[in-house]
């Protein structure tokens, strides 16, 4: 009998494991081909984020954010370089550079600029590094995970996230489908 219940319990647990599994990897996503940056980037379809394509310092960014009362209000970016190549025994100097740059921005502290040590992951096509910073966005504390990339023969591509300061983790799934499903257009 007690075996009966034991074998119960583990055929559940793997049901239940592959449904959820199953359902995560149904879940919908709006598929953005942004030409003006060259990518195909995925984001929420329900709810569905607000997306937009603005002109920053005459580069196009693509963006998208959470709609209001989503909780926790989020935003990501994704920009690319397609004319300019780096060689990739350089590419984690120039994600560095990035990452500081871009902290300044969100007014991280000196001594968490300083103590930066890139990450080397792999995002769909591209392969790069990564950093998760503490810093301010409108006056909000805010954590932000940055990461720079690129396929070979390609060029780098940025993408940012920020969120309220300790939900990173809430927001990881949302990460995931978008970044995971990234790809040039050509």
């Amino acid at each position: 009998m007690k075996i009966t219940r034991k074998l119960l319990c583990i055929l559940l647990g793997a049901t239940l494991s592959f449904s959820v599994i199953a359902d995560r990897a149904k879940r919908p996503m709006h598929i953005n081909k942004v030409k003006e940056i060259g990518l195909e980037i995925w984001t929420e379809y329900n709810p569905e984020w607000i997306t937009e394509l603005v002109k920053f310092k005459g580069r196009s960014i693509f963006t998208a954010q959470t709609p209001s009362k989503t909780y926790p209000p989020t935003a990501m970016s994704w920009s690319s370089y397609p004319r300019m190549r780096i060689d990739k025994n350089e590419l984690e100097q120039v994600a560095l550079t990035t990452f500081k740059t871009a902290g300044a921005n969100y007014k991280v502290s000196q001594k968490q600029l300083k103590s930066i040590e890139p990450v080397n992951v792999v995002y769909g096509d591209l392969t790069g590094y990564e950093t998760i910073l503490s810093g301010k966005a409108h006056g909000d504390p805010v954590d932000i995970k940055i990461f720079v990339g690129q396929k070979e023969g390609k060029g780098p591509v940025t993408m940012q996230v920020y969120t309220l300061k300790g939900k990173l983790g809430h927001i990881s799934e949302h990460i995931r489908r978008s970044w995971t499903n990234i790809k040039y257009l050509n």
